[in-house]
C-alpha cells in the first residue's frame, strides 16, 4: 500500500443526479491511484509520474432528488465525500490541507454531510492559484433506454455541459483567470442489470464512436432503434475534431454488484439482447482509466502555460514601480502547487527555491535603500506573535523579581497568570508549520514579517523533501515521536518510533541529508532573524519619533531583561527547529551502533555489560545495520587498570556481527548532518547552562600556562567600555526558563542532573551518528567532549577511558590547543587512580607537547623580531612545575627504561665545532650544544653519542661519553663527550642518547622524522674528520721485503708507539679478504725488541711494554685459497698506558702481487747445462734490477759470464736476461739411489734477485719532500693525513708513460698534482683558532706552496752495495734440474766433401753425398729415482734422419734402432754408434742439415698367466738430443754448361723433352765424393 505522505492528489468533481456512484466506486476506487502518467513540459524533457491520486469529490448540486431518473429518492445515498484509497491525507507537510480563510485551530468533521445548496457560481480571486479547483469534472449519467435518453437524459447532460464547460470549449471569449482553473470534463453511462441499456452492446456495428467494438457487436442489435445508447452520447456531446478528446465512457454494472434495494425487479425481453464478458469489463474500466489521466493532463497543461506566461509577464515588470513581490510570490507559488498536485515534486522544489533566492534579493534591495516606500512591497517589521511572547515573557520575569513593568502599553493587558503551558504546546514543538498559520493570507495582503515569510518558504520546501525522500511523518506520529524524544533524552534511554506499515520503497537517505543540511542553513539565517524581529518590536513599542530609532534601539539592547528574553525565545527555538528535524528525518535506515551511555540506575550483568538500551533510530529490516564497517578505529585497549569502562558500559565500537554489504546512498552523509543537528541542539543547551554556571568542562580546565603576577598599565582617563558593563549589568538578572517554550530544553534546564543527562546524550548521538558516517575527526571531538566532561563530574575512571582513546591521534591531526589541556586532565585522572605506568607516559607526552608550544612562542617571538606579523595568542611559556621531579620519582623505581624521543625536549641540538684532541694521549672529544626547552631543570646522569663512518666500512662507529652528570636549564646549554677509540676516516653524528632515572632521551638522526616547519632544522652536525697526529700510536702494514718461494709468504707489521708509554696491548687481526689464512701462532718479531704472550689465541696478538718513540716489527705468515693482488686486514689495537688504556683500529691494504716475473730456457749438452733467466716487470711500473746470482747446490754449480755492475732498470716491454752455465759437481761421496726427497732438494739451486720498484722510489721521494716541507709549521700534526692523501692522488693520476719517463729521467714532476681541490680532501677538520682559518684551507694552501717550491723531485741514488742490497727487496727462486735418462749426442759427418772455406760444404744437386751419423749417449743428468726394470736392463732408442721432401732425398740407413746399455758403476760407454747415410739434395741454394730425431722405442711385452699386470708398465724415459750440425749448412750447386732441350709438340712425348746435358769441366768421382778437375 502506497504511504499517503507521498501520494500526489488532483482533485476531480462529480456530479451524481442519480445515485450511481455507489455502484461504481468498488470498481473504480481500487483502480486508483493513476499510474504512469508522461507529461510533455513546454520547456524541458517528458516528465513521468509513477502515481497520480485523485481526491474525488460530490458536486454541491449532486444531492438534488431527481423524479425523472425514474429511481426511488431513497436509493440516492449522499456521500459527501468520497476519495481513492491512500488519499486520506495531503501532502502539505504531511498534515491535512487547509482552505482558505479556515483557521489552523478548526478541523472538519470527517463524517459531516453537506446539504442541499442552491447552485451558486463562486467568484473567482484575482489573484490565481489561492484556490483549490477541480482538474476534471464527471457526469455519472444513469440511463436505462433510448427513450428515456430522448426525452430526459440528453437535456440534463446539455443543461450541466452548458453549466459546467470549461473556458476552452465555450464560445465565449476566455481570459486568464479561467486558464488558471482550466478543467476538463467527461460524461460515464451507468448501465444497470434488468434494464434494457444493459441489453444493448456498445456499438450497433455502423462504427464505433466512444465505445469499444466487441466480437458480439457484429450481430445487429434488434431491439428499440438502430444505435445505442453509447453512440448517442458519442454523436450529441463528442467534438467531430480529430484532435479533440473522446469525453464519453461506458460502464456496465454486474448483477451481483447491485444492492438487491437497488435492483430493478421487471427484466425486459429482448431477443438477441447483449452479454459482456469480463475481458469486456476489463476493457471498459481501461478504457474508463486513460480518458482521466488524458484529461486530467490537458487541464493541468493549460494551467501551467497560464502560469508560466503570466510569471514572465510579472518577472518583465520588476522594475516597474507598484511591483509587488508578494503578489508575485502567490502566482508563481500557484506553479510549484500545481507541480505538487500532479507528483512532479522535484519541479515544485526548484519553484520555492527561487522564490528564497527572490526574497533574499528583495530583502537586499531593501536594506541599502534605507527609510521610504520600498520597492517590491512593504514587510512587517515584526512579528506580532514573536512580541506577545517576549512581553509574556518578560512580565513574568518582572513578576518573578518584584518588579513593574514600565515599557508595558496601558491598552495591551498582559496577563501574568499565564504561561506557555496555556499555550497549544504542540505548535511549539512543531515551529516549522506551513499550517501554523494563515501564511497565504497574510502573504496576499502584505502583513508578513520576514520571519514568517521566511518560516513558511521553508516549511513549504521542508514538505516537498519530505515527499521526496519518501519519509513517514503525519502530525501526530511527529509529536508522539518528539514527546518519546523528549522523555528518553532526560531518562537516558532510547526512543521507539510508533508501529507503522511497512513500505514497499524506502526513504530516499541523500533527500533526508540535504533536509538536515538545508535546516543547519535555515537554523543560522533564521536566529539572527528572529533576534532582530523581537528587538524591532521592543523599539517599536518604545519609539515616541523616528529620528531617535538608533538611540532606543541601543537602549533596548542594553535592557538586561530584554537580552535574556531574546536569548531564551532564540535557544528555544533553534532548539524545536533542531528537533523537529531530527524527527522528520529519522529513518529504519540508520544502522546507529549502541550507545556508551548507561540510564541511570541501570544494573550491572554477570558479564560485566550493562542491559542493551534501545536505539533512537530503529534500523530498517530492508537495510540491516552494519557494525564494525563504519565503527572508529580505536587504539589497542588500554592497560588494564580499569579493566572495563566505568560502570561497566561499552565502548561505541559495536561487537563484531553480520555486517552489511553494501553503503545505501547518502547513508553516510544523512549520519554527518543528523550529527551536526544534534551538535546544535548541545550547542544551544550549552549556552543556556553556561548562563547558570554549569558547565560541560571545557571552561573549567587547568590553567596550564603559567602567568606571573605582573603589575598592568592601566588607562584612568578611558572609559570603560559596554563590553565591561554588560557582563556586570546582566549579573543582576538571575537566569530564567521565561521564553524557553520547548518543554525538552526546559526540563534539562531545570536542575544541574537534567542538563548534564541531556548534554551527555546530545553528545553520544552525535557520536554514533558520525562513527556512522566515518568521519573519526568528529568522533574523536565527541569523544573528547564525553571524556572532559566525566572529568568535569570527577568520573575519572570513565574520563581515562575516553581520554585513552582519544589522546593518541590529537596531537597528529593539529589540535594541540586542545590536546594540552586533555593530556593534563588525563594525567590527573591517571594520578588519582594510582596507573602509575600510564601516568608517567602520559605526563612525558604533555611535557613533549609543552616544550612543543614552547618551541612555536620562540619561533613566533623570532619571527616578529625580524619584522613578522605580531601574533596576539598567548605568549606565556608553559608551565610544566613539579612534574618533571614527580615523574623522575617514579621512573626510578621502574624495572625498565623508558625510550622517549629527545626533540620532544629540546628545539635544538648542533655538533659545536670540529673533534678535539687531547694533548698527551690518543683521545678526542666532541662538543654538543643543546636548547631546552622545559622551565624544570634536566639532571641527566650521563649522555652517549655515536658517530658513524661515512666512506670505506660504513657500519663502523665510534661511542662517545660523559664523563659525569650534568644538568640541562632552560635555554642553551653544552656538553662534552670524549673517546679513547681513534679510527680515522670521515664521520658524522647518527645518534645522541641523554640517560636519567631510566629514561633515555634519545635522536637517531637516520631516522627522524621531518620537521613540521619549513626550513627548521633539529640537528646539525658538520662533517667530522678523525686523523691521527704524528705522535699516536701508528700501525703500519707492509709486504714482507725478503720473499722466498719454497716458504709460506708472510706480512710484516710496524708498531710505533709514539709518545705513549704502553705497558701492554692486545692486537685483534682479523682477515678482509676471502680465503686469507693469517698464522698468527707462527709471529715473530723481526726488528726491535717486544716480548710476545706465549699464548697463542687465534686472530689475538698479545704484547709487553713498549718504550715511547720505538718502533717494533713482527712478521704475521698467511696461505691464500686462491690468488688475489691486494689483501686487506682489520687491525683493533688496545693499549694501556699509565693515562689509561686506548685503542686504535685501521683497515689496511697492501699489494701481494710479485711485481717481477721469470722465464727459463734449458739446453742440455754433454757435459755442461746451459740456462738462460729472462726477468721482466709483472706490472705497469718499471723496476730496478740491483743483482743477480745463481747460487749452486751440493750436486750442481753455475757460472755466469757477465755479472751487474750498476742497476739495471728493466721495463715492461724490455725485459732482461741471464745466461748461466750448469755442471756437475765431482762428488766426494756419490749420493744413494735411495736418498730422502731432502736430499733431493739438495740438487737444486737458487737464482737470487735483489730489486725495488719505481713506486716505492716515489712514495719514498715524496715522503720525505712533503716531512721536509711541514717540519717545522703548524701543520706538522696533519702529516700523518697530507702524506697519505698526496701519495693516493699521485698513484691515481700517473700513466705507464709517466712511469717509463720518471725511470729513464730519474726525476718525478709534481706538475701531475696541479688542479687538485686539495680543500675538499679535508673538510671536517675544523677552524684554527690561532690562525682565525678553516685547517682544509690552510692545507690546501700549504699543499700548493709546495708545489710552487718543488717543481720536480729527483730520486734518491740507489748502489748494489751489500749495504745497500740489504734494505731492498729480494725474492730466492728455487731453480730445478730436470731430469733426463739419456742425453744423446749426434753428428752427421759428410764423406770426401771439400770445402771452400772452413765454414762452408759445397755439393753437387742431385748428386748423392756419403755421409755418417754418429751417435753417442750419457746417463749423468739422470738424477730422479728411476724403477729398478729401467736401471737394470738396457734402454731402446730409434733414430730417425728426415729432412723437407722438395730439399733432401735421403737413402741409406736413415732410420734405425740402437740400444743404450744399462749403467755400470756410473762410467761412460766408450763406444760411439755410426750409421751410414746417403744424402742427395733436390735443389740449388743453402741448404740445413736433415734434422735427426731420437726416441725411446715402445717396449713390448707378453704377458703370460699369472704375470703382476701392475709391472706392465714401463717407467717414464726422457732424452734429450744434442745435434751439433743444429745451425750448419751446404751450398747446393749446381755442374751443367750446356743443355739441349727438345720443344716439338708433334713427338711422342708431346711437349718438351731434355735431348742433351754437357757437365762443367771435367768431373771425376773418387770413392764416394765428387772431384772437380782443373
Amino acid at each position: 500500500m502506497e504511504q499517503p505522505s507521498s501520494s500526489s492528489k488532483v482533485t476531480v468533481e462529480y456530479f451524481d443526479p442519480h445515485g450511481v456512484y455507489q455502484l461504481l466506486s468498488p470498481g473504480l476506487l481500487p483502480r486508483l491511484p493513476l499510474r504512469n502518467l508522461h507529461w510533455e513540459s513546454h520547456a524541458g524533457p517528458l516528465r513521468s509520474i509513477s502515481s497520480l491520486h485523485v481526491d474525488l469529490i460530490p458536486s454541491a448540486q449532486g444531492s438534488r432528488p431527481l423524479s425523472s431518473t425514474g429511481t426511488p429518492a431513497s436509493s440516492n445515498l449522499n456521500l459527501s465525500r468520497v476519495k481513492s484509497e491512500d488519499s486520506a491525507v495531503s501532502s502539505d507537510d504531511g498534515f491535512r490541507p487547509q482552505a482558505l480563510g479556515q483557521a489552523a485551530v478548526d478541523k472538519p468533521e470527517a463524517g459531516a454531510e453537506p446539504g442541499p445548496k442552491p447552485i451558486v457560481k463562486e467568484r473567482r480571486h484575482q489573484i490565481p492559484g489561492l484556490r483549490q479547483t477541480p482538474y476534471l469534472k464527471v457526469f455519472f449519467l444513469r440511463c436505462d433506454d433510448n427513450e428515456t435518453y430522448k426525452t430526459q437524459a440528453r437535456r440534463q447532460v446539455r443543461e450541466w455541459i452548458k453549466e459546467h464547460t470549461p473556458p476552452a470549449q465555450s464560445t465565449s471569449k476566455q481570459s486568464k483567470q479561467e486558464n488558471h482553473d482550466a478543467y476538463e470534463w467527461v460524461i460515464v453511462h451507468v448501465v444497470v442489470p434488468n434494464t434494457s441499456a444493459a441489453t444493448q452492446p456498445r456499438t450497433s456495428g455502423k462504427g464505433s464512436e466512444g465505445g469499444l467494438t466487441t466480437e458480439k457487436a457484429t450481430a445487429r442489435w434488434r431491439g428499440g432503434g438502430s444505435t445505442t445508447i453509447l453512440e448517442k452520447l458519442g454523436a450529441d456531446f463528442n467534438s467531430s475534431s480529430k484532435s479533440a478528446p473522446d469525453r464519453v465512457a461506458q460502464i456496465r454494472i454486474g448483477v451481483n454488484d447491485v444492492p438487491y434495494e437497488m435492483l430493478p425487479r421487471v427484466v425486459p425481453a429482448i431477443p438477441g439482447s447483449y452479454t459482456e464478458t469480463p475481458q469486456d469489463n476489463e476493457n471498459s474500466w481501461q478504457d474508463l482509466i486513460s480518458k482521466l489521466k488524458s484529461l486530467i493532463l490537458a487541464s493541468f497543461d493549460m494551467r501551467v502555460t497560464q502560469y508560466e506566461e503570466d510569471i514572465r509577464e510579472k518577472d518583465a515588470q520588476r522594475t516597474l514601480p507598484g511591483w509587488n513581490f508578494c503578489t508575485f510570490f502567490v502566482l508563481k507559488e500557484g506553479l510549484a502547487r500545481g507541480f505538487e498536485s500532479v507528483g512532479l515534486v522535484e519541479d515544485a522544489l526548484v519553484g520555492y527555491d527561487e522564490l528564497a533566492v527572490g526574497l533574499d534579493t528583495i530583502i537586499r534591495e531593501q536594506a541599502t535603500t534605507g527609510p521610504g516606500p520600498q520597492h517590491g512591497g512593504s514587510f512587517l517589521p515584526y512579528t506580532e506573535d514573536l512580541k506577545t511572547q517576549a512581553q509574556r515573557a518578560k512580565a513574568a520575569i518582572l513578576k518573578d523579581t518584584c518588579q513593574e513593568e514600565i515599557s508595558t502599553e496601558p491598552d495591551e493587558p498582559i496577563d501574568l497568570q499565564s504561561s506557555p503551558e496555556a499555550t497549544d504546546q504542540d505548535a511549539d514543538e512543531i515551529p516549522v508549520n506551513a499550517l501554523k498559520k494563515r501564511y497565504r493570507e497574510l502573504i496576499l495582503s502584505n502583513n508578513i514579517s520576514i520571519f514568517d515569510f521566511r518560516c513558511y518558504i521553508f516549511a513549504r520546501q521542508l514538505s516537498l523533501l519530505l515527499r521526496l525522500a519518501n519519509a513517514w511523518s503525519s502530525q501526530e506520529e511527529l509529536l508522539a515521536k518528539i514527546k518519546e524524544q523528549r522523555v528518553s533524552s532526560l531518562q537516558g534511554v532510547a526512543a521507539r518510533l510508533p508501529p507503522s506499515q511497512p513500505s514497499e520503497e524506502g526513504e530516499h537517505l541523500a533527500v533526508l541529508a540535504e533536509i538536515c543540511n538545508r535546516s543547519m542553513d535555515f537554523v543560522v539565517a533564521i536566529a539572527r532573524i528572529l533576534r532582530d524581529d523581537i528587538w524591532a518590536s521592543q523599539s517599536q513599542t518604545k519609539q515616541s519619533a523616528g529620528a531617535e530609532d538608533e538611540k532606543i534601539n541601543s537602549e533596548a539592547e542594553l535592557d538586561p531583561i530584554m537580552v535574556q528574553v531574546v536569548d531564551n525565545i532564540a535557544s528555544s527555538f533553534t532548539f524545536s527547529v533542531a528537533q523537529q528535524i531530527l524527527a522528520q528525518t529519522s529513518t529504519k535506515a540508520l544502522p546507529i551502533p549502541p550507545s556508551t551511555l548507561a540510564p541511570p540506575g541501570a544494573k550491572i550483568g554477570l558479564d560485566g555489560q550493562e542491559p542493551k538500551a534501545s536505539i533512537p533510530e530503529p534500523k530498517t529490516m530492508m537495510h540491516p545495520a552494519r557494525s564494525s564497517s563504519l565503527a572508529i578505529r580505536s587504539p589497542p585497549r588500554e592497560p588494564p587498570s580499569p579493566g572495563v569502562f566505568p560502570r561497566g558500559r561499552r565502548s561505541s565500537v559495536p561487537e563484531q556481527g553480520a555486517s552489511s554489504t553494501f553503503i545505501k546512498a547518502g547513508l553516510e552523509e544523512l549520519a554527518a548532518h543528523r550529527a551536526e543537528l544534534y551538535l546544535l541542539s548541545r550547542t544551544v543547551l550549552e549556552r543556556e547552562g553556561k548562563e547558570r554556571g554549569w558547565s560541560a568542562g571545557w571552561d573549567e580546565i587547568p590553567q596550564i600556562c603559567h602567568k606571573e603576577e605582573e603589575m598592568e598599565d592601566v588607562d584612568l582617563s578611558e572609559e570603560p567600555t559596554s563590553e565591561t558593563q554588560k557582563p556586570e549589568t546582566s549579573s543582576t538578572v538571575q537566569p530564567t526558563l521565561h521564553g524557553i517554550n520547548n518543554k525538552l530544553l526546559r526540563t534539562a534546564l531545570d536542575n544541574e542532573n537534567d542538563f548534564y543527562r541531556l548534554y551527555e546524550t546530545m553528545t553520544d548521538k552525535a557520536l554514533r551518528h558520525y562513527t556512522v558516517a566515518g568521519h573519526t575527526q568528529s568522533v574523536s571531538a565527541c569523544m573528547a567532549d564525553l571524556a572532559v566532561h566525566k572529568d568535569n563530574l570527577k568520573d575519572y575512571s570513565a574520563a581515562a577511558s575516553y581520554f585513552y582513546r582519544i589522546t593518541a591521534s590529537y596531537g597528529d591531526d593539529g589540535w594541540a590547543e586542545a590536546e594540552l589541556p586533555m593530556l593534563v586532565m588525563y594525567a590527573r585522572c591517571l594520578k588519582e587512580l594510582q596507573r602509575k605506568e600510564e601516568y608517567v607516559h602520559i605526563v612525558l607526552k604533555l611535557l613533549s607537547k609543552a616544550a612543543a608550544s614552547e618551541k612555536d612562542r620562540q619561533k613566533r617571538k623570532s619571527s616578529l623580531r625580524l619584522g613578522g606579523h605580531a601574533n596576539f595568542g598567548s605568549e606565556e611559556p608553559i608551565s610544566t612545575t613539579s612534574y618533571i621531579h614527580e615523574l623522575l620519582q617514579i621512573t626510578k623505581s621502574l624495572g625498565h627504561e623508558i625510550q622517549v624521543p629527545l626533540e620532544n625536549f629540546f628545539s635544538r641540538v648542533e655538533v659545536d665545532g670540529t673533534p678535539r684532541y687531547h694533548a698527551g694521549k690518543d683521545s678526542f672529544a666532541i662538543q654538543l650544544r643543546f636548547q631546552y626547552l622545559l622551565s624544570d631543570d634536566l639532571a641527566v646522569e650521563k649522555a652517549k653519542v655515536r658517530i658513524n663512518a661515512l666512506s670505506g666500512d660504513t657500519s663502523r662507529e665510534i661511542w662517545l661519553e660523559t664523563s659525569g652528570p650534568s644538568i640541562f636549564k632552560k635555554g642553551d646549554g653544552t656538553l662534552l663527550v670524549q673517546s679513547n677509540v681513534i679510527v680515522p676516516g670521515p664521520y658524522t653524528v647518527s645518534h645522541v642518547s641523554l640517560y636519567t632515572n631510566n629514561i633515555a632521551l634519545h635522536y637517531e638522526h637516520v631516522t627522524a622524522p621531518l620537521t613540521p616547519f619549513k626550513g627548521e632544522v633539529f640537528f646539525k652536525c658538520p662533517k667530522l674528520l678523525l686523523y691521527h697526529r704524528p705522535e699516536a700510536f701508528d700501525v703500519r702494514l707492509v709486504a714482507s721485503k725478503h720473499m722466498h718461494l719454497d716458504h709460506n709468504r708472510s706480512l710484516e707489521l710496524e708498531l710505533a708507539p709514539g709518545w705513549n708509554e704502553v705497558t701492554s696491548g692486545v692486537l685483534h687481526i682479523r682477515a678482509a679478504t676471502a680465503g686469507l689464512r693469517l698464522q698468527t701462532a707462527e709471529v715473530k718479531v723481526v726488528d726491535g725488541s717486544l716480548e710476545l704472550s706465549k699464548k697463542s689465541e687465534a686472530g689475538v696478538i698479545r704484547f709487553g711494554p713498549l718504550a715511547s718513540g720505538s718502533t717494533t716489527k713482527i712478521r704475521l705468515p698467511f696461505n691464500l685459497e686462491h690468488e688475489a693482488n691486494d689483501i686487506t686486514l682489520k687491525l683493533e689495537l688496545s693499549y694501556t698506558t699509565d693515562k689509561g688504556t686506548f685503542s686504535f683500529a685501521t683497515t689496511p691494504s697492501v699489494s701481494i702481487i710479485l711485481p717481477l716475473g721469470v722465464n727459463v730456457h734449458d739446453v742440455f749438452k754433454h757435459r755442461a747445462l746451459f740456462s738462460k733467466f729472462t726477468i721482466s716487470s709483472a706490472t705497469s711500473s718499471p723496476l730496478r734490477l740491483l743483482s743477480t746470482t745463481l747460487e749452486g747446490s751440493e750436486v750442481f754449480e753455475a757460472q755466469s759470464g757477465v755479472t751487474l755492475t750498476r742497476p739495471l732498470m728493466i721495463f715492461p716491454r724490455q725485459p732482461a736476461s741471464m745466461l748461466y752455465k750448469i755442471t756437475k759437481r765431482t762428488p766426494t761421496t756419490p749420493l744413494p739411489r735411495s736418498s730422502s726427497h731432502k736430499d733431493q732438494k739438495s740438487t737444486s739451486l737458487s737464482l737470487v734477485l735483489h730489486y725495488i720498484c719505481l713506486e716505492e722510489e716515489i712514495d719514498d721521494a715524496i715522503t720525505k719532500s712533503l716531512q721536509a716541507a711541514h717540519q717545522d709549521t703548524p701543520l706538522h700534526q696533519y702529516s700523518r693525513l697530507i702524506i697519505p692523501t698526496v701519495i693516493t692522488e699521485l698513484r691515481s693520476r700517473l700513466s705507464p708513460y709517466d712511469f717509463e719517463k720518471i725511470a729513464i729521467l730519474s726525476e718525478l714532476s709534481t706538475s701531475v698534482l696541479s688542479n687538485i681541490r686539495w680543500r675538499d680532501r679535508f673538510l671536517g677538520l675544523g677552524h684554527d683558532e690561532d690562525e682565525d682559518q678553516d685547517i682544509a684551507t690552510m692545507l690546501s694552501e700549504s699543499l700548493q706552496t709546495w708545489q710552487q717550491n718543488t717543481p720536480s723531485i729527483s730520486l734518491m741514488p740507489i748502489g748494489i752495495g751489500k749495504d745497500t742490497l740489504v734494505d731492498h727487496r729480494s725474492i730466492i727462486i728455487p731453480v730445478g734440474i730436470p731430469a733426463v735418462t739419456v742425453v744423446h749426442t749426434a753428428d752427421l759427418k759428410l764423406a770426401g766433401i771439400t770445402t771452400v772455406c772452413s765454414n762452408t760444404v759445397i755439393a753437387v744437386a742431385n748428386q748423392p753425398i756419403s755421409a755418417s751419423l754418429k751417435i753417442k749417449w750419457t746417463r749423468q743428468w739422470d738424477e730422479e729415482h728411476k724403477p729398478d726394470d729401467i736401471q737394470a736392463q738396457d734402454l731402446e732408442f730409434y733414430y730417425e734422419v728426415s729432412g723437407a721432401s722438395d730439399t733432401w732425398l735421403i737413402g741409406g740407413k736413415r732410420k734405425g734402432h740402437f740400444t743404450v746399455p744399462k749403467e755400470s758403476g756410473g762410467g761412460e760407454i766408450a763406444q760411439r754408434l755410426s750409421f751410414p747415410v746417403v744424402l742427395i739434395p733436390l735443389r740449388e741454394g743453402t741448404l740445413p742439415f736433415p734434422n735427426v730425431d731420437i726416441k725411446p722405442a715402445p717396449l713390448a711385452r707378453v704377458n703370460k698367466p699369472g704375470d703382476n699386470n701392475e709391472d706392465s708398465s714401463r717407467g717414464n724415459i726422457t732424452c734429450e738430443t744434442d745435434y751439433k750440425n743444429v745451425g750448419e749448412t751446404i751450398r747446393v750447386i749446381n755442374d751443367a754448361r750446356k743443355t739441349t732441350v727438345s720443344l716439338d709438340a708433334s713427338g711422342p712425348q708431346g711437349g718438351a723433352m731434355l735431348l742433351e746435358t754437357e757437365a762443367r769441366g771435367t768431373m771425376k768421382r773418387v770413392g764416394d765424393g765428387l772431384i772437380t778437375a782443373e
